[in-house]
C-alpha cells in the first residue's frame, strides 16, 4: 500500500492524486479515509477495496459524506465506474462464502500475506457460474472445473466466461436479441443514466420521479425471457444495499 507522504514524488496519477488530497482531511481511524487507502491499493489488492465498497453499498454511509448516489460517490471519490465497482461487490461476496481464506487481512497496518487472489474479472465469472448452478443450468462438475482454472490461473477472464457459456446446454441458453429487444434494453440504459444526472441536479425531485416512472415502463415491455439487466445488474440498483445473490 503506498503512503501518503510524499505523495507528489511518487508518479501518482491524477486520479490517484485527487484521492490522496481527499485523504488529507480525514482520520486513518475513519471508515471514509480507509475506503480511499483501499482504493490506492487497488491495483495491488482489489479483495481490500470490494470489501470496503461492499459495506459503503449496504450502509448507504456515501449519503453522509454527500453524495446523492452510490455510483456518484464511487465516481467522484475514489476514481471507480459503477460498473466496476458493482463487479467489485459482487466478486468480495462470491470470495466471502466461497473462499474466504483469499481475503487479505490488514495486522499492524500490513497487508498479511496470502494466497494469489485471482482477478476480480475472474472471480465475477465464477459468481456468475454459481447463479447458473443453482438454477441448474450448468452441473456442479463444471462449476467445479470454472473454479479450480481460474484460481491455478490457467485461464483468462474471457475464456472462463467462453467455457461457462458453452457449460448451458443449447436449448438453456438465452434466445438471440431481437433489434427492437435490443433498442428498448438501449433506451432503458439511457433512462437510468437520466436518473442518476438527474439525481445529482440540485432541483425538484418530481423530474427524478417521472424519469424511474419512464425507466419502469420502459422495463415492462421488454420480454421476460430477455436478459434486461444492463449487462449483469441494473445501473439503479447500486445505489440499494445489492441483494446478496445479485450479480454485479
Amino acid at each position: 500500500m503506498r503512503s501518503t507522504a510524499g505523495a507528489d514524488d511518487a508518479g501518482l496519477t491524477k486520479a490517484e492524486m485527487a484521492i490522496v488530497s481527499r485523504m488529507e482531511n480525514l482520520q486513518p481511524n475513519d471508515s471514509r479515509y480507509q475506503v480511499l487507502e483501499a482504493a490506492l491499493a487497488f491495483k495491488a489488492s482489489w479483495v481490500m477495496l470490494g470489501e470496503h465498497l461492499t459495506d459503503v453499498a449496504e450502509s448507504r454511509v456515501w449519503r453522509q459524506w454527500g453524495y446523492k448516489s452510490f455510483s456518484a460517490y464511487c465516481a467522484d471519490e475514489i476514481r471507480v465506474t459503477s460498473s466496476t465497482a458493482r463487479k467489485l461487490v459482487k466478486s468480495f461476496r462470491w470470495l466471502g462464502e466461497e473462499a474466504p481464506e483469499f481475503i487479505p487481512r490488514v495486522q499492524d497496518g500490513k497487508v498479511t500475506p496470502t494466497r494469489e487472489v485471482p482477478d476480480f474479472n475472474a472471480i465475477g465469472v465464477l459468481a456468475d457460474a454459481r447463479k447458473e448452478l443453482e438454477k441448474e443450468r450448468v452441473d456442479n462438475d463444471a462449476y467445479l472445473a470454472l473454479k479450480a482454472a481460474a484460481f491455478e490461473g490457467e485461464r483468462t477472464p474471457a475464456q472462463l466466461r467462453k467455457e461457462l457459456k458453452e457449460a448451458i446446454p443449447e436449448e438453456l441458453r438465452a434466445k438471440p436479441v431481437t433489434d427492437k429487444v435490443r433498442q428498448l434494453r438501449k433506451a432503458l440504459n439511457n433512462s437510468v443514466k437520466l436518473i442518476d444526472a438527474l439525481s445529482e441536479w440540485d432541483g425538484s425531485d418530481e423530474l427524478v420521479l417521472e424519469a424511474e416512472q419512464l425507466r419502469d415502463k420502459i422495463a415492462e415491455h421488454l420480454p421476460r425471457d430477455t436478459d434486461n439487466t444492463l449487462g449483469e445488474q441494473p445501473e439503479e440498483q447500486v445505489d440499494e444495499p445489492p441483494p446478496a445473490d445479485a450479480a454485479e
